[in-house]
This record gives C-alpha cells, sequence and structure tokens, in this order.
C-alpha cells in the first residue's frame, strides 16, 4: 500500500495519468484521478486533470462540479479558476466565466493562462478589440508561445487584418517549423504561385512524416489550398482527399447512422404538431435565422444582411444547436420532446424559460440594434423549435448547387470533431440527401415562414436578389448592403477571404475543375435525379 503523502509517489502518479491525458485516454484518467481524490481530497492538480477529461467527454457538467468542489477546499487556486473559468465558456455561462477570469487577474495579473483564455473568451463574444487587447498583453509577457500567436493571428484574421496575421504565423514558424496550424492559417491568406517555397516546406515537413495524425491532415489541407491557387487541382484534390481520410480515421468510431437517427426523431416529434396552436412569445428583440448546408452561401448572406443599420451581425452563434443537441441526440430522452409535439397550455412557462435561457445566454451582445441576424447554418436542422419558440422571426435558407457545394465540404477543413460526416464521400452525399428530405419537410409544414436564398441567383442577379430578401425582412433598401464589401463585419468561417470580397462569378460551377477526381459529383446527381 502505497502512502499518499508521499510527494515523490504523487508526483510520480501525476506524470502516469498526465501522459494518459496527453494521450487521449480520458476514460481512464478520470477512473484514475477519482481513485487518487477518494484518498487524498487535497491533491489539487488532479481535480484539473479530472475536469479537462470530463470536458474532452463531454461531460461539462461533470467538469463544473468538479471544479467547484476543488475551490471549496482551495478558494484561490488560480489553475482551478482559469479551468472552471474555460467550463463556462463552453456552458455558454459568459458572466460566470469572465468573473472567474477577474478573480485570478486580481490575485496575479500576470496569469498568462487566464489573460488567454480570459481573450478567448472575448473573441467567441465577438468583442474582438478587448480579445485582442488581452492577447497583446500575454504576447508582449511571451512573444513565442505557439497558443498565443495562433490566437491573436486567428482574431486578427477574423477582422480581415490578414498581413498581420501573416506575420505573427511566418514568425512561429522560425521557432517551430512543424507547427501545422500555422501553416494551414498561413495558407488562407496566400495566394500561391508556382515553385513558391512555402508549398515546398509543407511537403518536405509532411514527406519526414514525424507529425501527429490531425497534424497531417491540417497540413494536407494547406497544402491542398496551395495547388488550388496554382490551379493544379488533381494534385489539390489528392491533399485534401489524404487530410480527409486521416480525418476520416481519427473520427473512426463516427457513424452517419447517428444523423439519420437524430433527423428522423425530429421528424417524429413534428408529425402531427398544430403549430397555429402556439402562442407567440414576445421579445423585444428580433432574430433572422440563415440556414442550410454548411458552404451554401450562408456567410455570404450574413455579410449582405449584417451591413444594413438594423441589423447586427452575431455570424455563427452556436448556442441554439448546442441547446437543442444536448436535448434532442439522445433519442430515448424524452423530457423536450412532449413540450413541441403536441400543444398543452400547462406547458407555456416551461416554453418561456427556454425561451428566456436562450436570450440570456445571448445578452453578451452589447448592440442597440434590434435585430440578431444568426447565421448557424445547421440550425436547419431546428426549424420546427425555432417557429414555437420564436414564431416572429425572419428564416432564410440558403441553397446552391449542391455540387459546388458538396466539393466545398469536402475540400475544406473546419473546427475539431465538427461535420464529422464531411471527411467522406459517401456520408457527404448522404448528410445532404437526410438535409434535402428534412427541409421538405418543414416546408410542407409551414411553406410561407421560409425564404430560400439561391446562391447562383444571388451571384447573377445581386440587386434584385437582395431587394428580395430585404422585403422579406420587412426592412427598407440600404446601398450598404449591395456594398457589403467596403464594410468591414468579421467573419469566422472558413469564408474568412471569400466572404469579404465584392461578389463573383468564379465560385460558380466550381466542381467542374475536379469533377474528373470525386466520386461524389456522381453520387449528387443521382440524388439530383431522385429528388
Amino acid at each position: 500500500m502505497k502512502n499518499f503523502s508521499d510527494t515523490d509517489y504523487i508526483k510520480s502518479e501525476y506524470k502516469k495519468i498526465n501522459n494518459l491525458f496527453l494521450q487521449g485516454k480520458f476514460n481512464l484518467v478520470i477512473e484514475k484521478t477519482k481513485k487518487i481524490i477518494k484518498k487524498n481530497p487535497n491533491q489539487i492538480p488532479f481535480y484539473n486533470l479530472l475536469a479537462l477529461s470530463y470536458r474532452e467527454t463531454n461531460k461539462i457538467l461533470n467538469a463544473e462540479q468538479t471544479l467547484n468542489g476543488a475551490l471549496k477546499i482551495n478558494p484561490n487556486d488560480q489553475s482551478l479558476l482559469v479551468n472552471l473559468g474555460a467550463t463556462y465558456r463552453v456552458l455558454f455561462e459568459f458572466e460566470k466565466s469572465e468573473k472567474c477570469f477577474n478573480k485570478v487577474l486580481s490575485i496575479n495579473p500576470k496569469n498568462i493562462h487566464a489573460l488567454v483564455n480570459y481573450a478567448n473568451l472575448k473573441r467567441e463574444t465577438n468583442k474582438f478589440n478587448e480579445s485582442i487587447k488581452l492577447y497583446e498583453v500575454a504576447y508582449k509577457m511571451d512573444d513565442k508561445n505557439p497558443i498565443i500567436l495562433i490566437n491573436l493571428a486567428g482574431v486578427y484574421q477574423i477582422l480581415g487584418k490578414f498581413e498581420i496575421s501573416k506575420k505573427l504565423m511566418e514568425k512561429l514558424l522560425l521557432i517551430d517549423q512543424n507547427n501545422a496550424i500555422a501553416h494551414k492559417i498561413l495558407s488562407v491568406v496566400k495566394n500561391y504561385k508556382i515553385n513558391d517555397e512555402h508549398q515546398k516546406k509543407m511537403l518536405s515537413i509532411l514527406e519526414k512524416n514525424e507529425l501527429k495524425e490531425y497534424d497531417k491532415a491540417t497540413l494536407c489541407f494547406a497544402i491542398s489550398k496551395s495547388f488550388e491557387d496554382q490551379k493544379n487541382y488533381k494534385k489539390s484534390s489528392e491533399f485534401f482527399i489524404k487530410g480527409n481520410d486521416i480525418q476520416k480515421k481519427i473520427h473512426k468510431n463516427y457513424s452517419i447512422n447517428d444523423e439519420v437517427k437524430l433527423f428522423n426523431k425530429i421528424k417524429n416529434i413534428f408529425e402531427k404538431t398544430d403549430f397555429d396552436k402556439y402562442p407567440n412569445f414576445a421579445n423585444n428583440k428580433k432574430l433572422i435565422f440563415i440556414v442550410g448546408l454548411p458552404r451554401s452561401g450562408t456567410t455570404l448572406a450574413h455579410q449582405i444582411l449584417a451591413a444594413h443599420s438594423k441589423i447586427y451581425g452575431a455570424d455563427e452563434m452556436v448556442i441554439l444547436d448546442h441547446f437543442m443537441q444536448k436535448n434532442i441526440r439522445n433519442i430515448n430522452d424524452k423530457n423536450i420532446d412532449f413540450l413541441f409535439e403536441n400543444y398543452n397550455g400547462v406547458n407555456n412557462q416551461k416554453l418561456t424559460n427556454i425561451i428566456n435561457s436562450y436570450f440570456d445566454k445571448i445578452k453578451y451582445i452589447n448592440t442597440n440594434k434590434n435585430i440578431i441576424l444568426d447565421k448557424n447554418p445547421l440550425n436547419f436542422q431546428w426549424l420546427g423549435f425555432i417557429k414555437i419558440l420564436f414564431p416572429k422571426c425572419k428564416i432564410i435558407h440558403c441553397t446552391r448547387n449542391l455540387k459546388d457545394t458538396a466539393l466545398s465540404l469536402f475540400k475544406n477543413v473546419f473546427e475539431v470533431n465538427s461535420l464529422v460526416w464531411s471527411n467522406n464521400q459517401d456520408d457527404i452525399a448522404k448528410y445532404i440527401s437526410f438535409y434535402l428530405d428534412l427541409m421538405k419537410f418543414w416546408e410542407k409544414k409551414f411553406p410561407t415562414f421560409i425564404y430560400n436564398l439561391n446562391y447562383e441567383k444571388l451571384i447573377e442577379n445581386q440587386t434584385d436578389e437582395i431587394k428580395k430578401i430585404l422585403n422579406f425582412c420587412e426592412l427598407n433598401w440600404e446601398d450598404n448592403c449591395l456594398n457589403f464589401s467596403k464594410i468591414s463585419n468579421p467573419i469566422k468561417t472558413v469564408s474568412v477571404t471569400q466572404a469579404r470580397k465584392p461578389i463573383y462569378k468564379t465560385s460558380l460551377k466550381t466542381y467542374e475543375k475536379y469533377y474528373e477526381y470525386l466520386d461524389i459529383f456522381k453520387k449528387i446527381e443521382s440524388l439530383e435525379k431522385i429528388t
């Protein structure tokens, strides 16, 4: 029996468990840390490992409980407070998150972890200038820290300050030439010519095969983009196919059947719903939701509408999607279904509580504009819920040539663990078929609630199509909506460079350049014949 007061033993155990954490063996970390904490509750570092492992396994409330429990032992422990602040950020408890970071910085204004995490919070809540100030403070303390450099470059990229972002990543690559994220960020803002030195460097790093799998995938997408700039579409496709293959292996436990179950459950909930029976729940803020497949022109639609003087463009807000995923994904969980299947007046308060919770979460948006624009494309899944919760909102459904959409999904890399179905051509085709089926379902349920905005029509006839959008949203014409590219609204998505340009026709029928290299286009064509 080991003596748990033995400092050397505790250090040894911490090192072992931390290595397990770095290997991604989070369930094993949870098991081992709980045993140690049970025998010696005062070992604070193990609480942090336990909470971080809970977060990695999507048990966010367990993480919160663990950290709050540890803070009862030591209320001023800075590492606990930083992790709790980061956990509250994931839970969209932004005020609690800010309170944690402020407490740490009142104890130690030079706590670099608190500064970076506080900056992350400000970035996520669209307070970009405040975010930059915090990153800059951390940067002055450690100007070689890769996390600080990447985050600072990222926020400058969101704001369209590409040269600053580029210089930061070039600096990081002088420190660590193998940093795949730095190469990827740099590739976004570069326009590659033949014999580009940066392209050669990336190819050399990939050939050495010294990177972790995720970093290899990230680098493959960066290299693919460089070949696309050079109009070498064969090589471009080779590398984004390779990147997707690696991503698919990383997410080997994922099954597209999870999406089938979700979409079927949603349809079952609303099969017999009479939406007209639900009351109009009032709120002084108006909402516009832009939905559709990712890469279908949602960012362009957002930039056009966000240029209007009465609209605040909030970009992709994940609050509603997070709430729905949490409550609807569990096929056997009936706790929320009954609120939407059939109207019952006794449930009005519960529905009101959901609505108030949503607006409480978005109150961090500090704007005097009365219309909030949310362009999370995957909200197309939740249109039945949106119709009941926000009956006076406007829904703009973006559509685009499906082959162009499929290509854009497959050749771009997204945030970790998001859009996992986009890593496989068969899965993309299946997902698109589910999406088309669900949108038909919604159109039949409430045909006048949704405005269909076609990307190709918008490109070909900008003024008329923008007028139609504004008319649907009950807004007057403003020239800024046509000249949106002159207004530097933040962009958080993959379209960070394209959507800042004036509307351009080169994005039409892009799939033709890749047609001979991918199987997905024939799958989409078969799908189009059926639909």
